[in-house]
Parts: structure tokens; C-alpha cells; sequence
């Protein structure tokens, strides 16, 4: 059960991984999705998760419901340069097999979701774009626990076409992540009861949880088959819980190769 929840977590990246949809695509497309992927375990751990993928693959164009490769998210407000959507994430289960958390309890699979602020910029003359998003989410696990709020804001640069290659796309995304405390006692916290010689007892605050960069680039192969390379970098370093035992490494690496092939789609187009 555990790697069937990885396996949908890591098809969201490939979703990220690649360039955002151009207008009037079809309304829905089908295919398959593949790749390598290679993370930490959960942000601050020292030990990952090194897995390949392989599972159908949907994008889906509604007005109000979006499935792409942005992302799961509901339209929600559009107008000129700004949109309000409701945005999803996922954070990963992980087991006290995990050295640092050895005989804690588990960490269930968790879900966010909540709305997202987007300003879109005018395209620039290189064919490139530059928006800025907040998204502000509500966290809780598979168990019913709730984690509270989190706020992600980021801008993203993002090239169509680089150089005389108009089938290569690239995106950059920087921003910071902001925690509220019962989210960072979840993953960082240490209860006395768990506190050992070398693990000590740590409850930590609201506030900056982290800041980080994201690279992703595209090649469409065809019009069935893109292949996706993407690297996230996300340092803990100036982080409220940077000082807990369950923190063994500050700095946060995550990269994957993946494609998607599409098999089927509809004739009609997606808003």
C-alpha cells in the first residue's frame, strides 16, 4: 500500500515536471506515465526513496476541474492576468523503520489542499513568461489528524521554446514555504516519550520551514511522447526546525527522469 501512495505522489511530479499547457489542446488526453525518481524520505531526512514509475497517465482540460501538467487543481477566478484556483499536495508516509525516527510512530500519507493566488506577467520578448502564486493550504493525514495551514509562495520563469529547439521547454521555480506549528510537530516534533540519549525531546514553532528552487525541463519527442527531467533543491538551513534531532540533513535534493505517452485523446478542446 505504501509504495501504491508513493507511485500517485511521484505522478504528480511528473505533472510538474513538464511545460504547461498551450490553448485550444483537447479537452482530455490518456496515456502512460514512466520514470526514475530519487527523494528524501520526508524534507530533513537522510534517507530516500529511490523508485521507478509506472501508472496511466490523465490530463483533463474542464472548465472548473484541471488535471494537467500544472497539476491537479479547480479554477475557481480568471480574469486578465490573475486567476484564483484551488490547488492539492501530498506529503509521503513514512515508516519508524526510518533510523531517525526509529520507534516513533508512523507518518501516514498527508494531503493539502487550499486556494491559490496566480498573477500571471506579460509574456516577455524572449518568448518566456514570469508569474507569481500563493498558495495557502490546509494539511491533514490519512488518519484524520489535522496539520494546519502552510503557504508556499514561488515565482516561476518559464521559457516555451529555448534557442532555435521549439521542442525543448524550461522552468525555473523559486520560493519559500511558511509552516504552522502543529505541521512542523508532525514531521520534527519529539515527544518525551520518544526522547532518547541521542534524540532529544523538541517541539518547534510556526514559521519559515524552508526556501527552494526548482528546475524542470521538457523535450516533446512527438505529439504522443514528452520526456521530462526535473531537480528540486530545498535547504532547512535558516529553518524553525532546523534544530530538530529528526532534521539529519539540511539540504533537500530531489530528482527524476520521466516521460508520458499519450494513446488516446478527445477532438474537442479544453478552456
Amino acid at each position: 500500500m505504501k509504495r501504491l501512495w508513493i507511485t500517485g505522489f511521484l505522478l504528480l511530479l511528473v505533472g510538474q515536471s513538464v511545460h504547461s499547457s498551450e490553448k485550444n489542446l483537447p479537452l482530455w488526453e490518456l496515456g502512460f506515465a514512466g520514470g526514475f525518481f530519487s527523494l528524501p524520505q520526508y524534507m530533513g531526512s537522510d534517507e530516500r526513496y529511490t523508485l521507478p514509475l509506472g501508472v496511466p497517465y490523465l490530463i483533463y482540460r474542464g472548465e472548473i476541474i484541471k488535471a494537467d501538467r500544472d497539476g491537479l487543481r479547480g479554477a475557481l477566478f480568471e480574469k486578465d492576468q490573475f486567476s484564483v484556483d484551488l490547488g492539492f499536495s501530498f506529503g509521503l508516509p513514512v515508516s519508524n523503520s526510518n533510523k531517525a525516527r526509529q520507534g516513533m510512530s508512523d507518518l501516514f500519507l498527508t494531503g493539502q489542499v487550499g486556494p491559490r493566488l496566480n498573477w500571471a506577467f506579460k509574456a516577455l520578448a524572449n518568448r518566456s513568461t514570469i508569474s507569481t502564486h500563493l498558495p495557502v493550504r490546509f494539511s491533514l493525514d490519512t488518519h484524520g489528524n489535522t496539520l494546519g495551514w502552510v503557504a508556499e509562495p514561488s515565482f516561476k520563469w518559464e521559457k516555451k521554446h529555448l534557442g532555435k529547439a521549439e521542442n525543448i521547454s524550461a522552468r525555473l521555480d523559486i520560493g519559500l514555504l511558511y509552516a504552522q506549528q502543529r505541521y512542523n510537530d508532525y514531521y520534527y516534533g519529539v515527544p518525551a516519550r520518544f526522547a532518547t540519549p541521542e534524540r532529544a525531546e523538541y517541539q518547534p514553532e510556526s514559521g519559515l520551514h524552508s526556501y527552494f528552487l526548482l528546475l524542470s525541463s521538457t523535450l516533446q519527442q512527438t505529439q504522443q511522447l514528452n520526456i521530462s527531467f526535473f531537480l528540486r533543491l530545498r535547504t532547512l538551513d535558516s529553518s524553525v526546525v532546523a534544530d530538530s534531532p529528526l532534521v539529519r540533513d539540511k539540504v533537500y535534493l530531489s530528482t527524476g527522469i520521466g516521460f508520458t505517452w499519450i494513446f488516446m485523446k478527445s477532438k474537442t478542446g479544453g478552456s
